[in-house]
């Protein structure tokens, strides 16, 4: 990747990453329709992925439990339906890999399975690796592989 052009990263970034950040990243203004597709305006490749991206948002608000907000402005949305909102527009034009920071930090414990199973749902139909970061040690039994901060620094002092 640091070998890579800063424009290249940012496409590559683009076609190959979707990212569920903490704060959601809505635009406030726009309807959920246009925050889902807002990617594929930014990557080709992924909008190749995509035959109507109007039908393949309305798919991924269905399965995420959202089927009536397409038309709905992002600030009229619960933290719930934001979430999800963020979810889909990462999930949008199948990218290989979504990234997600700290995506259940705002739910309670039992709004927090419901939303993991549906993640984990969505990116198990489309072969889709997840890298979650979480303060929540609870979560961890959900993964296939784990690593904590402490491992990591322990690591690091093992090699220095």
């Amino acid at each position: 990747m640091s070998d890579l052009s800063g424009g290249r990263r940012d496409t590559l970034r683009a076609e190959q990453i979707g990212m569920i950040f903490q704060q959601f990243n809505l635009l406030p203004f726009g309807s959920v329709l246009d925050n889902i597709v807002l990617p594929l305006r930014f990557a080709p490749e992924r909008r190749g992925r995509v035959g109507d991206p109007k039908v393949e948002a309305r798919a991924l608000c269905e399965a995420l439990g959202i089927p009536d907000v397409l038309e709905m402005k992002a600030s009229a949305l619960s933290v719930g339906q934001q979430q999800r909102v963020a979810v889909a527009r990462a999930m949008i034009g199948r990218p290989p890999i979504i990234i997600a920071d700290e995506p259940t930090s705002a739910l309670d414990e039992t709004s927090q399975a419901a939303f993991l199973d549906l993640l984990f749902d969505q990116v198990g139909q489309h072969g889709t690796a997840l890298v979650m970061v979480s303060h929540d040690p609870r979560l961890s039994d959900r993964f296939d592989r784990v690593l904590r901060m402490e491992d990591i620094v322990q690591l690091e002092r093992q090699d220095a």
